[in-house]
């Protein structure tokens, strides 16, 4: 039930959270003007009360009285003024140095971060939880020294009227901590449960956001309303518990300042009557003990807040706290030359097994295809060889080295500079033209923006997109994307391709371009091309062809000439004829 999130025992580690502000770029002299501004007004806050005192006394001297404390009141207002200027400044610099620290960890994390934290989630993590942060620290971090300082101020001037009243109203000021505790444990509990629906309820609408033509066609529509409103729901019942908390506490905390405020009152009364006060002391000790009340006030808000936002912290600082990717250092792997090569290789999905002691050769320089029944882990393949997905056994050789063992930095820009990747799906960037997501790994590798455009325009040729590099994907066909992708995965020559179903939304006549192409690659530049197809027509131009089924490799699925006849069968099925066109099948 969602109330048992309000009674949360983990509240995660602020040592993490101090160092990832030292690593943020804080605007620390913005903060100092922002706390030197706190303290002049602190300061001037003291006389203005003082000369309130003396007026309510009775005390209407022009000079005297009336003129300074109108001064100092409009002092206090210039100050107020500029205070809040400088403090939404630091804000707003704290909340783009942190998104900025966050979004660039998040493009860096490593691809098995994604395996476990859905991506869509990420978006209220950089908004709403970046915000968040910034608020505390101005609010809350900063709010506490400030007012500490101010209640120093206050308590030192009290004291200068007598020492023993200082200490009473001391004694006097702690009632509301114990509620505020309290009701700070409840409120972490239930912000943070707030924060995670609203997360669940970000990426539930982004994706169905994004695939508004799939529900049309499928004819989803009531379904796809049912699953928003669930999480609208959801959402709904943790503002709820929001609400409920939050009236609870106003009233219990009214009649707690109430009490205090009648036994503030006598305490400065009993004073006045001995004679320790004069009546312009007694008049300003109720005003300072209204002022230390309120600042007490605030420090349960300060408790509140920092409560609320401490789920936010957490699981910001669970992103800072992964190793990122270091991108910019280890040696560049050169071409597969060695090939790749499965050994007894195990994974599973969701505790299912698919490879179980998978043993299996990738030849290098050559074409080699990928063919089996839907679900027989062909896809997986090649999330395997390139770290997508990661295996549970076995081993994964890239020129005779363990995969697993290479240093993050040095697998991840082979990745980058000599890995291409067509996934099946396209995955090309809306906000940038066809020409400028062709030559996305050109750019990012500092090559001449002239060199880029004509290696761009050249292969584009090639594949019959050239006349639409200016458009972006949303302006073009699913047939003319994916010859998009196919061409930003060869563009940059890289000397690994791993294809899924390169020519599956194309015409014949692109797919021969593309076929063509790919076979020009492997004879020039010696590519290394590992291809999922479940066309015979692509088939035909690899050199290897590898059956999966359930899992498992052809040669293993041969037991006798009767289980010879039946995987022959369902090859043809996958397949159609093949004739001569497969010169080594294995």
């Amino acid at each position: 039930m969602d109330s048992s999130a309000i009674f949360r025992k983990k509240y995660g580690s602020f040592r993490r959270f101090f160092l990832m502000l030292g690593k943020a770029r804080l605007p620390y002299l913005w903060i100092a003007a922002y706390l030197a501004a706190s303290v002049v007004i602190a300061n001037v806050g003291v006389s203005s009360t003082e000369y309130s005192a003396a007026l309510f006394a009775g005390n209407v001297g022009l000079t005297a009285v009336v003129l300074p404390y109108l001064f100092y009141q409009l002092l206090s207002l210039v100050l107020g003024s500029v205070s809040g200027l400088l403090a939404n400044l630091c804000e707003a610099r704290m909340d783009r140095n942190l998104r900025r620290m966050v979004w660039c960890k998040t493009v860096r994390l490593p691809l098995r971060f994604y395996e476990t934290n859905n991506p869509k989630e990420l978006l209220s993590r950089i908004t709403t939880d970046i915000s968040s942060i910034s608020g505390l620290v101005m609010r809350v971090f900063l709010a506490v020294l400030t007012t500490a300082y101010s209640s120093f101020v206050i308590l030192r001037k009290i004291s200068s009227y007598d020492g023993a009243l200082m200490w009473s109203l001391v004694a006097i000021l702690p009632v509301n901590i114990l509620i505020s505790f309290i009701m700070g444990r409840l409120k972490f509990g239930v912000q943070d449960l707030i924060n995670r629906r609203n997360a669940q309820l970000t990426a539930a609408i982004a994706e169905r956001t994004n695939n508004l033509m799939l529900i049309k066609s499928m004819g989803t529509e009531e379904k796809e309303a049912a699953v928003g409103e669930g999480h609208m729901r959801a959402s709904y019942r943790a503002a709820g518990m929001n609400i409920w908390i939050t009236g609870l506490s106003l009233p219990i905390s009214a009649i707690a300042t109430a009490l205090q405020t009648v036994v503030i009152i006598l305490v400065g009364r009993g004073f006045y009557a001995s004679g320790a006060l004069e009546l312009t002391q007694w008049i300003a000790y109720y005003g300072f003990a209204v002022q230390l009340t309120n600042i007490l006030s605030a420090y349960c808000g300060y408790w509140t807040t920092f409560k609320q936002v401490q789920g936010s912290v957490d699981r910001v600082t669970e992103i800072m706290d992964e190793r990122s990717e270091d991108l910019d250092t280890g040696e560049v792997m050169g071409s597969p030359a060695g090939g790749i090569r499965f050994e007894k290789v195990d994974f599973s999905f969701g505790g299912t097994p698919l490879f179980q002691g998978l043993d299996l050769d990738i030849p290098a320089g050559r074409i080699t295809a990928v063919v089996g029944p839907s679900g027989s882990g062909k896809t997986t393949l090649l999330n395997c060889i390139s770290t997508i997905d990661t295996v549970s056994a076995g081993h994964i050789l890239l020129n005779g080295q363990d995969i697993s063992e290479l240093p993050q930095q040095e697998l991840a820009r082979f990745r980058r500079e000599r890995l291409g990747f067509v996934f099946q799906d396209f995955n090309l960037l809306d906000t940038l033209t066809l020409e400028e997501n062709i030559g996305l790994a050109l750019t990012i590798n500092h090559m001449d923006p002239n060199l880029v455009r004509d290696r761009v325009q050249d292969v584009a040729m090639r594949l019959g997109i050239d006349d639409i590099l200016e458009k972006f994907p949303t302006q073009v066909s699913g047939g003319q994307k994916q010859r998009a992708a196919c061409a930003r995965a060869m563009v940059a020559g890289q000397s690994l391709i791993l294809a899924d179903e390169p020519t599956g939304a194309l015409d014949s006549r692109a797919s021969k371009n593309l076929l063509e192409i790919m076979a020009k690659m492997n004879r020039e530049m010696r590519a290394t091309i590992l291809m999922v197809t479940h066309d015979a027509y692509s088939a035909s131009y690899a050199s290897r062809v590898l059956f999966l089924k359930d899992g498992r490799l052809f040669n293993e699925l041969l037991r006798g000439k009767r289980a010879r006849a039946a995987v022959y069968h369902e090859i043809l099925d996958v397949l159609g004829l093949l004739g001569g066109d497969i010169r080594d099948v294995m």
